[in-house]
């Protein structure tokens, strides 16, 4: 199920913004690593690059990143971070040559897993390697998949269980591997969420069958201009797994 960014990079940046509930783990596991050169992978537009660097500035930092359009949003901004196109499961970067890596509800576009731990423990110097993803139960409990049935299906199928996350890293030579759950404050689903799905904010929606996505999006523009906002609110649940080298 492959995501044309390049086509989505203006709505993308538009509608979302960088951090979330794993911001503060992300930002202590970079600190107790003295994290000094850091590389991102999946930077996308460099919403999550901003909200990093401005809460732990470094000397080097590299943002790495697939699709032109969305590299060339991420290159716009004044941001103190060199933004390199590549892939990231063939890193461009000598052996031992970063302090921390990290990426942010990126794995799922891996079709590699073990290859990408791989890269990622020779790159590393030392410190850590750290992935923001979500769980198959949290994906299976959103508030979406009241109206859009594919919603579920499309995220079990393409995000990888945190178990085989795990032992890929382990796989790799990664020690002290460690997952946490973040969770955010509920926040209502209110005209603004239903503008941020309207626009795709998250790349799930590009792969519901288009006449789904239109009849579920009428429902919940429906339901939202009557209530105002939906009874149950989101809860933003991530989960932040990293290992050691």
């Amino acid at each position: 199920m492959a995501i044309n960014y390049d086509t989505l990079a203006s709505s993308y940046d538009n509608h979302r913004r960088g951090g979330g509930p794993y911001i503060n783990r992300l930002l202590e596991l970079a600190i107790e690593s003295n994290a000094q050169d850091i590389l991102e992978l999946g930077a996308g537009t460099g919403n999550n690059t901003e909200t990093f660097l401005q809460r732990h500035p470094c000397p080097r930092f590299f943002a790495l990143e697939r699709s032109l359009r969305m590299l060339e949003k991420g290159r716009g901004k004044p941001l103190p971070a060199h933004w390199l196109q590549g892939d990231a499961e063939h890193l461009p970067f000598a052996s031992a040559s970063q302090d921390f890596i990290f990426s942010v509800y990126m794995l799922h576009h891996i079709l590699d897993l073990d290859r990408l731990m791989s890269e990622c423990f020779r790159v590393l110097h030392s410190g850590c390697a750290v992935f923001v993803t979500t769980t198959h139960d949290y994906i299976r409990r959103h508030p979406m998949n009241a109206y859009f049935p594919s919603f579920s299906h499309v995220d079990t199928s393409r995000f990888q269980d945190l178990p085989e996350v795990e032992a890929s890293m382990h796989s790799a030579g990664f020690q002290h591997v460690q997952t946490e759950i973040c969770r955010a404050a509920p926040a209502p689903i209110d005209a603004q969420y239903v503008e941020k799905v309207a626009g795709q904010f998250i790349s799930t929606y590009a792969l519901i069958p288009k006449g789904e996505f239109a009849s579920g999006l009428a429902r919940l523009q429906s339901d939202v201009a009557e209530r105002g906002k939906l009874p149950t609110p989101i809860i933003w649940e991530s989960a932040i797994i990293w290992g050691r080298k």
